[in-house]
Protein backbone atom coordinates (compact mmCIF):
# COMPACT_ATOMS: atom_id res chain seq x y z
CA UNK A 1 0.00 0.00 0.00
CA UNK A 2 1.59 3.27 -1.10
CA UNK A 3 2.00 6.05 1.41
CA UNK A 4 0.26 9.30 0.64
CA UNK A 5 0.73 11.09 3.98
CA UNK A 6 3.29 11.32 6.74
CA UNK A 7 2.11 10.21 10.21
CA UNK A 8 1.57 13.83 11.28
CA UNK A 9 -0.30 14.74 8.09
CA UNK A 10 -2.56 11.68 8.32
CA UNK A 11 -3.24 12.35 11.99
CA UNK A 12 -4.20 15.95 11.29
CA UNK A 13 -6.30 15.14 8.20
CA UNK A 14 -8.17 12.07 9.43
CA UNK A 15 -8.67 12.78 13.12
CA UNK A 16 -9.92 16.26 13.80
CA UNK A 17 -10.99 15.43 17.36
CA UNK A 18 -7.80 13.69 18.43
CA UNK A 19 -5.39 15.94 16.55
CA UNK A 20 -6.90 18.95 18.36
CA UNK A 21 -6.10 17.37 21.73
CA UNK A 22 -2.71 16.11 20.51
CA UNK A 23 -1.29 19.62 20.77
CA UNK A 24 -1.34 19.09 24.55
CA UNK A 25 0.93 16.03 24.51
CA UNK A 26 4.45 16.39 25.82
CA UNK A 27 6.57 17.43 22.81
CA UNK A 28 8.76 14.33 23.11
CA UNK A 29 5.70 12.08 22.73
CA UNK A 30 3.77 13.78 19.93
CA UNK A 31 5.59 12.04 17.09
CA UNK A 32 5.15 8.62 18.71
CA UNK A 33 1.41 9.23 19.19
CA UNK A 34 1.10 10.22 15.51
CA UNK A 35 3.09 7.16 14.43
CA UNK A 36 0.90 4.83 16.47
CA UNK A 37 -2.23 6.45 15.02
CA UNK A 38 -0.67 6.03 11.56
CA UNK A 39 -0.19 2.30 12.15
CA UNK A 40 -3.76 1.82 13.42
CA UNK A 41 -5.28 3.90 10.63
CA UNK A 42 -3.41 2.07 7.88
CA UNK A 43 -4.54 -1.29 9.27
CA UNK A 44 -8.11 -0.01 9.47
CA UNK A 45 -7.92 1.18 5.87
CA UNK A 46 -6.82 -2.30 4.76
CA UNK A 47 -9.94 -3.72 6.41
CA UNK A 48 -12.28 -1.09 4.94
CA UNK A 49 -10.90 0.03 1.57
CA UNK A 50 -12.72 -2.74 -0.32
CA UNK A 51 -15.97 -4.61 0.39
CA UNK A 52 -14.08 -7.74 1.50
CA UNK A 53 -11.00 -6.01 2.86
CA UNK A 54 -7.36 -6.41 1.88
CA UNK A 55 -7.09 -9.73 3.71
CA UNK A 56 -3.83 -10.81 2.08
CA UNK A 57 -2.01 -7.67 3.21
CA UNK A 58 -3.45 -7.93 6.71
CA UNK A 59 -2.31 -11.53 6.97
CA UNK A 60 1.17 -10.49 5.87
CA UNK A 61 1.31 -7.78 8.53
CA UNK A 62 0.09 -10.25 11.19
CA UNK A 63 2.88 -12.70 10.29
CA UNK A 64 5.50 -9.96 10.21
CA UNK A 65 4.56 -8.63 13.66
CA UNK A 66 5.97 -11.88 15.03
CA UNK A 67 9.31 -10.98 16.68
CA UNK A 68 11.00 -13.89 14.88
CA UNK A 69 9.83 -12.76 11.43
CA UNK A 70 11.76 -10.51 9.05
CA UNK A 71 9.39 -7.65 8.13
CA UNK A 72 8.96 -6.62 4.51
CA UNK A 73 5.54 -4.90 4.50
CA UNK A 74 5.87 -1.12 5.13
CA UNK A 75 3.25 -1.20 7.89
CA UNK A 76 5.10 -3.94 9.77
CA UNK A 77 8.49 -2.28 9.25
CA UNK A 78 7.28 1.08 10.56
CA UNK A 79 5.51 -0.39 13.56
CA UNK A 80 8.39 -2.62 14.59
CA UNK A 81 10.69 0.40 14.53
CA UNK A 82 8.27 2.29 16.79
CA UNK A 83 7.83 -0.79 19.01
CA UNK A 84 11.57 -1.02 19.48
CA UNK A 85 11.88 2.66 20.33
CA UNK A 86 8.92 2.73 22.74
CA UNK A 87 8.79 -0.87 24.03
CA UNK A 88 5.38 -1.57 22.51
CA UNK A 89 3.88 -5.06 22.55
CA UNK A 90 4.10 -6.82 19.19
CA UNK A 91 1.55 -9.33 20.49
CA UNK A 92 -0.99 -6.56 21.21
CA UNK A 93 -0.42 -5.24 17.68
CA UNK A 94 -0.99 -8.74 16.30
CA UNK A 95 -4.27 -9.04 18.20
CA UNK A 96 -5.34 -5.70 16.72
CA UNK A 97 -4.39 -6.71 13.18
CA UNK A 98 -6.08 -10.12 13.56
CA UNK A 99 -9.28 -8.51 14.89
CA UNK A 100 -9.38 -6.25 11.83
CA UNK A 101 -8.67 -9.23 9.57
CA UNK A 102 -11.59 -11.08 11.18
CA UNK A 103 -13.79 -8.03 10.61
CA UNK A 104 -13.32 -8.02 6.84
CA UNK A 105 -16.47 -8.54 4.80
CA UNK A 106 -19.93 -8.85 6.31
CA UNK A 107 -20.27 -9.00 10.10
CA UNK A 108 -23.05 -9.58 12.61
CA UNK A 109 -22.45 -9.23 16.34
CA UNK A 110 -24.75 -11.56 18.24
CA UNK A 111 -24.43 -10.56 21.91
CA UNK A 112 -23.07 -7.95 24.28
CA UNK A 113 -20.21 -10.30 25.18
CA UNK A 114 -19.24 -10.66 21.51
CA UNK A 115 -19.49 -6.88 21.13
CA UNK A 116 -17.02 -6.33 23.98
CA UNK A 117 -14.67 -8.99 22.64
CA UNK A 118 -14.71 -7.23 19.27
CA UNK A 119 -14.20 -3.80 20.86
CA UNK A 120 -11.21 -5.10 22.80
CA UNK A 121 -9.63 -6.51 19.64
CA UNK A 122 -9.96 -3.40 17.50
CA UNK A 123 -9.67 -0.68 20.16
CA UNK A 124 -8.81 -1.99 23.64
CA UNK A 125 -5.51 -3.16 22.16
CA UNK A 126 -4.84 0.41 21.06
CA UNK A 127 -5.26 1.49 24.68
CA UNK A 128 -2.61 -1.05 25.65
CA UNK A 129 -0.26 0.18 22.93
CA UNK A 130 -0.76 3.80 23.98
CA UNK A 131 0.34 3.18 27.57
CA UNK A 132 4.12 3.07 27.00
CA UNK A 133 3.86 5.90 24.46
CA UNK A 134 2.32 8.06 27.19
CA UNK A 135 4.81 7.01 29.84
CA UNK A 136 2.48 4.57 31.63
CA UNK A 137 4.21 1.36 32.75
CA UNK A 138 2.16 0.24 35.76
CA UNK A 139 0.46 -3.11 35.11
CA UNK A 140 -2.51 -1.95 37.19
CA UNK A 141 -3.32 0.59 34.46
CA UNK A 142 -4.07 -2.07 31.83
CA UNK A 143 -7.79 -2.65 32.43
CA UNK A 144 -8.42 1.10 32.50
CA UNK A 145 -6.57 1.58 29.21
CA UNK A 146 -8.67 -1.18 27.66
CA UNK A 147 -11.85 0.42 29.02
CA UNK A 148 -10.94 3.65 27.26
CA UNK A 149 -10.49 1.86 23.95
CA UNK A 150 -13.78 -0.01 24.38
CA UNK A 151 -15.66 3.19 25.28
CA UNK A 152 -14.37 4.99 22.19
CA UNK A 153 -15.22 2.03 19.96
CA UNK A 154 -18.78 1.83 21.29
CA UNK A 155 -19.24 5.52 20.50
CA UNK A 156 -17.80 4.89 17.05
CA UNK A 157 -20.33 2.11 16.46
CA UNK A 158 -23.19 4.41 17.44
CA UNK A 159 -21.96 7.09 15.07
CA UNK A 160 -21.49 4.76 12.07
CA UNK A 161 -24.63 2.57 12.10
CA UNK A 162 -25.68 3.50 8.56
CA UNK A 163 -22.20 3.40 7.03
CA UNK A 164 -21.51 0.00 8.60
CA UNK A 165 -24.87 -1.42 7.45
CA UNK A 166 -24.04 -0.39 3.88
CA UNK A 167 -20.97 -2.64 4.19
CA UNK A 168 -23.05 -5.48 5.60
CA UNK A 169 -21.69 -4.93 9.11
CA UNK A 170 -24.04 -4.86 12.07
CA UNK A 171 -22.33 -4.17 15.38
CA UNK A 172 -25.44 -3.50 17.45
CA UNK A 173 -25.95 -6.99 18.91
CA UNK A 174 -28.67 -9.11 17.35
CA UNK A 175 -29.94 -9.69 20.90
CA UNK A 176 -30.76 -5.96 20.97
CA UNK A 177 -31.97 -5.37 17.42
CA UNK A 178 -32.13 -7.50 14.27
CA UNK A 179 -30.16 -6.44 11.16
CA UNK A 180 -33.31 -6.34 9.04
CA UNK A 181 -34.77 -3.84 11.52
CA UNK A 182 -31.71 -1.62 11.08
CA UNK A 183 -32.18 -1.77 7.30
CA UNK A 184 -35.87 -0.91 7.62
CA UNK A 185 -34.98 2.01 9.89
CA UNK A 186 -32.52 3.32 7.32
CA UNK A 187 -35.40 3.28 4.83
CA UNK A 188 -37.33 5.53 7.22
CA UNK A 189 -39.84 3.17 8.84
CA UNK A 190 -40.76 4.74 12.15
CA UNK A 191 -41.24 1.59 14.24
CA UNK A 192 -37.86 0.29 13.14
CA UNK A 193 -36.25 3.65 13.93
CA UNK A 194 -37.66 3.42 17.46
CA UNK A 195 -36.09 -0.03 17.91
CA UNK A 196 -32.69 1.17 16.70
CA UNK A 197 -32.99 4.24 18.95
CA UNK A 198 -33.47 1.90 21.92
CA UNK A 199 -30.47 -0.22 20.93
CA UNK A 200 -28.35 2.90 20.48
CA UNK A 201 -29.34 4.13 23.95
CA UNK A 202 -28.31 0.76 25.37
CA UNK A 203 -25.00 0.92 23.52
CA UNK A 204 -24.19 4.43 24.75
CA UNK A 205 -25.22 3.60 28.32
CA UNK A 206 -22.72 0.73 28.20
CA UNK A 207 -20.11 3.11 26.79
CA UNK A 208 -20.68 5.45 29.74
CA UNK A 209 -19.69 2.69 32.18
CA UNK A 210 -16.40 2.28 30.35
CA UNK A 211 -15.80 6.04 30.06
CA UNK A 212 -16.28 6.43 33.81
CA UNK A 213 -13.66 3.74 34.43
CA UNK A 214 -11.31 5.24 31.86
CA UNK A 215 -11.47 8.69 33.45
CA UNK A 216 -10.66 7.14 36.81
CA UNK A 217 -7.69 5.35 35.23
CA UNK A 218 -6.24 8.66 34.03
CA UNK A 219 -4.61 8.62 37.49
CA UNK A 220 -1.81 6.56 35.91
CA UNK A 221 -1.03 9.01 33.08
CA UNK A 222 1.69 11.62 33.65
CA UNK A 223 -0.04 15.03 34.05
CA UNK A 224 1.17 16.57 30.79
CA UNK A 225 -0.08 13.69 28.66
CA UNK A 226 -3.15 13.24 30.84
CA UNK A 227 -4.53 16.58 29.64
CA UNK A 228 -4.35 15.51 25.99
CA UNK A 229 -5.93 12.09 26.55
CA UNK A 230 -8.64 13.58 28.75
CA UNK A 231 -9.62 16.23 26.20
CA UNK A 232 -9.68 13.75 23.31
CA UNK A 233 -11.77 11.33 25.37
CA UNK A 234 -14.18 14.03 26.50
CA UNK A 235 -14.70 15.32 22.95
CA UNK A 236 -15.29 11.87 21.49
CA UNK A 237 -17.68 10.97 24.30
CA UNK A 238 -19.63 14.12 23.45
CA UNK A 239 -20.45 12.63 20.02
CA UNK A 240 -22.47 9.95 21.79
CA UNK A 241 -24.08 12.48 24.10
CA UNK A 242 -25.10 14.57 21.09
CA UNK A 243 -26.79 11.56 19.45
CA UNK A 244 -28.97 11.18 22.51
CA UNK A 245 -29.69 14.92 22.77
CA UNK A 246 -30.72 15.16 19.11
CA UNK A 247 -33.39 12.51 19.65
CA UNK A 248 -34.97 9.84 17.49
CA UNK A 249 -33.17 8.94 14.28
CA UNK A 250 -30.16 11.14 15.01
CA UNK A 251 -27.89 8.25 14.00
CA UNK A 252 -29.26 8.27 10.42
CA UNK A 253 -26.67 10.96 9.62
CA UNK A 254 -23.05 10.37 10.55
CA UNK A 255 -22.46 12.61 13.54
CA UNK A 256 -19.49 14.88 14.13
CA UNK A 257 -19.14 17.93 16.37
CA UNK A 258 -19.34 21.41 14.91
CA UNK A 259 -16.76 24.05 15.81
CA UNK A 260 -19.20 25.56 18.30
CA UNK A 261 -19.98 22.18 19.85
CA UNK A 262 -16.26 21.44 20.22
CA UNK A 263 -15.76 24.81 21.91
CA UNK A 264 -18.57 24.16 24.38
CA UNK A 265 -17.40 20.60 25.00
CA UNK A 266 -13.84 21.84 25.60
CA UNK A 267 -15.12 24.32 28.20
CA UNK A 268 -17.01 21.49 29.88
CA UNK A 269 -13.92 19.29 29.71
CA UNK A 270 -11.85 21.87 31.58
CA UNK A 271 -14.35 21.95 34.44
CA UNK A 272 -14.59 18.13 34.49
CA UNK A 273 -10.79 17.80 34.42
CA UNK A 274 -10.23 19.92 37.51
CA UNK A 275 -13.07 18.24 39.35
CA UNK A 276 -11.49 14.81 38.78
CA UNK A 277 -8.04 16.18 39.53
CA UNK A 278 -9.21 17.21 43.00
CA UNK A 279 -11.49 14.27 43.76
CA UNK A 280 -9.68 11.28 42.22
CA UNK A 281 -6.29 11.93 40.71
CA UNK A 282 -4.93 13.66 43.83
CA UNK A 283 -5.30 10.43 45.83
CA UNK A 284 -2.06 8.68 46.77
CA UNK A 285 -3.37 5.22 45.88
CA UNK A 286 -4.37 4.22 42.32
CA UNK A 287 -7.97 3.42 41.47
CA UNK A 288 -9.30 -0.13 41.69
CA UNK A 289 -10.93 -1.49 38.57
CA UNK A 290 -14.70 -1.73 39.02
CA UNK A 291 -15.85 -5.26 39.82
CA UNK A 292 -18.70 -5.14 37.31
CA UNK A 293 -16.35 -4.19 34.47
CA UNK A 294 -13.78 -6.76 35.58
CA UNK A 295 -16.60 -9.30 35.30
CA UNK A 296 -17.38 -8.15 31.77
CA UNK A 297 -13.69 -8.47 30.90
CA UNK A 298 -13.68 -12.07 32.12
CA UNK A 299 -16.90 -12.97 30.29
CA UNK A 300 -15.50 -11.57 27.04
CA UNK A 301 -12.19 -13.42 27.59
CA UNK A 302 -10.34 -10.10 27.64
CA UNK A 303 -8.66 -10.37 31.02
CA UNK A 304 -6.57 -13.42 30.20
CA UNK A 305 -5.33 -11.76 27.02
CA UNK A 306 -4.17 -8.48 28.51
CA UNK A 307 -2.45 -9.99 31.49
CA UNK A 308 -0.54 -12.25 29.11
CA UNK A 309 0.79 -9.05 27.50
CA UNK A 310 2.02 -7.46 30.73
Amino acid sequence: MARTDSPKELFRRKSGTFSLAAKLFAPADRDAVAQLYYFCRRLDDLADDTALGETGQLETVIRELDPDAAPSHPIAIDFRRLASERQLSLHAAQILAQALRDDCGARQIESETELLKFAFGVAGTVGLLMCPVLGVHDERSLPFAIDLGIALQLTNIGRDIVEDAERGRYYLPRQWVEPFVINEAILGRSEAIDQVDAALAQLLALAECFYKSAFSGHWFIPPRNRRAVFLATHLYREIGHSLIKLGSGSWLTRRSLSVGEKARATAGAIEHYYRLKRSQWALSQPPVHAAILAGLHREAEIEAQYYSLA
